[in-house]
């Protein structure tokens, strides 16, 4: 509705994870090196756990492009609240693992196994990501995880797991200490500082194709004292604030549009 004002070609905080508009903020881009550091050397599994929006889901669909893809098969898992029996079936399927019987959990495990060792033969590893992992509530289905920890060669993991939640996925896997234990990077993600704020903001805007940033400074102090420095508010009140000062034809977000935008949202 409002681009063309903008002259934006696409819209700039929008809440979908797109990898196009991820910013390397200083604690986004410490998350994503150190699962870039444990898919790279085989550590088997790594936690990322953060409060809601702030940005867990962009890491997902950011750290395949850290990654050769001739070198990885990377998979992602957005729906993991599953019994045991059904989390594996749904590996297989993201996998693309044929099987001969969904409901023989020997042969499943025995058709992944095979599929997972001839791809590291041909030199090819293979990732699973598993998001929104604090929704596994069935402690059998975490051991699931641990199990497939246990598919190894002599040297490497035939899978790497990458477990992305909020703060209660910590809780969640304390409950299973043999998995707890394999977990050999843990990171918590928390939101950005004032000035990764200001260059969220000015990266997203510039990404969808602005010329300038139609922000004033107390415009974007103000984003930052509302949002807490959480990606996730910080679109929703971007969006807003955007689409006020078109309705106005203003020449830029002041800071009282930012108020007023703020107090339409809660």
């Amino acid at each position: 509705m409002y681009l063309d004002y903008w002259q934006m070609k696409a819209l700039p905080f929008e809440n979908v994870p797109n990898p196009a508009f991820f910013y390397a903020s200083s604690i986004h881009e410490e998350a994503l090196s150190r699962l870039v550091y444990a898919v790279r050397q085989g550590k088997g599994a790594a936690m990322v756990v953060g409060d809601i929006g702030c940005g867990k889901t962009m890491l997902a669909q950011a750290l395949p492009s850290q990654l050769p893809p001739q070198q990885y098969r990377i998979v992602q898992m957005r729906n993991p609240a599953l019994d045991p029996l059904d989390f594996l079936q749904m590996v297989l399927i993201l996998f693309q693992v044929p099987i001969e019987s969904s409901h023989n959990k020997a042969r499943m495990l025995y058709a992944l196994e095979n599929y997972l060792r001839m791809e590291q033969e041909k030199g090819r590893y293979s990732v699973l990501i598993v998001d929104e992992a604090q929704t596994i509530k069935n402690p059998d289905t975490l051991d699931e995880l641990r199990m497939l920890l246990n598919l190894q060669s002599l040297s490497h993991f035939l899978v790497n797991l990458v477990l992305l939640g909020q703060k209660e996925l910590e809780a969640l896997i304390s409950l299973c200490p043999p998995l707890l234990q394999r977990l050999s990077i843990r990171f918590r993600l928390g939101p950005l500082s004032a000035m990764d704020t200001a260059k969220y903001i000015q990266h997203r805007v510039m990404v969808a194709g602005a010329k300038d940033v139609p922000f004033t400074s107390e415009a974007i102090e103000k984003i930052y004292q509302y949002s807490q420095g959480i990606p996730r508010e910080i679109n929703n009140l971007g969006d807003r604030t955007l689409l006020a000062a078109y309705i106005r034809k203003q020449q830029f977000v002041d800071g009282s549009t930012v108020d007023e935008a703020w107090y339409d949202l809660q």
